[in-house]
Parts: structure tokens; sequence; C-alpha cells
């Protein structure tokens, strides 16, 4: 009886463990194209699919603004021009969720960086060729912990 007992302890704090194995990435201390290379490979081939632990950082060219609340709570939209590193530009969308980054707002002109998973935008969505969401700590297995930060302010503000 007491093998069994240490035999479920043991492999319920292995389980524990693979769990909460997200990383870290550091914040870039500037913004180029080449820390946007992830996210213009992916849109240069249109990749439609979801792919974690991107990185993208630009300015707003727009302020930010609520979407509507649905199943997972409130988010922001932050309106991204992202310098590629071909020396040309991007229009990118940044989705926050308002429950797990905190309430992210952000003005005409700001810096922004982020980091989470990447998705191809809609038809919709237009003029956004593409998005990044989960900017949050780490919610599914092979996701690094998100963060997004406005203007030098980072979030989710309590970190993870």
């Amino acid at each position: 009886m007491r093998l069994t007992v240490a035999l479920l302890v043991a492999v319920s704090l292995i389980a524990a463990g693979g769990c909460s194995s997200a990383g870290n990435v550091a914040v870039p201390t500037s913004c180029t194209g080449a820390t946007n290379d992830k996210i213009a490979a992916l849109i240069a081939r249109r990749y439609d699919g979801e792919v974690d632990n991107v990185m993208v950082c630009g300015t707003t060219f727009a302020s930010s603004r609520p979407q509507r609340s649905g199943p997972h709570g409130g988010h922001q939209l932050l309106p991204l021009r992202i310098p590629l590193p071909d020396g040309s530009s991007a229009l990118v969308e940044v989705v926050t969720n308002d429950n797990l980054d905190g309430i992210v707002t952000a003005p005409r002109g700001a810096h922004v960086a982020a980091y989470g998973q990447y998705y191809l935008t809609t038809d919709s969505q237009r003029p956004f060729v593409a998005g990044i969401h989960d900017t949050h700590c780490a919610t599914h297995r092979g996701a690094d912990n998100g963060w997004i930060v406005v203007n030098a302010a980072k979030f989710p503000a309590r970190g993870c």
C-alpha cells in the first residue's frame, strides 16, 4: 500500500512538472525587421495555422480598441505596422485578453512588442495580414509564456 501511494505521488509530481515547463523569452531591446523574422516568414507563406512562440514588434498606426466580449472574456485589439527583414512593412493585429493580460490599451504611435501565438487573418480582418494572440502566461503544452509590452509597460503585470 505504501509503495502504491509513493508511486502515485511520484507520478503526480512528474506530471505537474511537465505542465509547468513553459519558457520565458526576453523582450527585445530594439525593433527591427530581424526581430520580426519568424512572423515575416509565416506571412510570406500565408501559413494558415496557429504557431506558438512567435514574436512581433512595431508601432501602432491607430489607437487600440476593445473587441466584443466572448466566451473567453473581453479583448483589446492593437493595430501594428511592423518592419520586415526586406525593408518593407506589414499590418498585424495583436489581440490581448482582458482577464489574462489585464486591460492593455495603446495610443496611436505606441511602441509595441508581443510574444504569443500567430494566426493568419481572414478577409473580414483586413487590412491585417496576420495576428498574434495568447500574449499571456502559457495555457497549453508547447507554448512559452507570452507577454505584451506597450511603451515599456509589460503585461501581464504580475508575470508568470
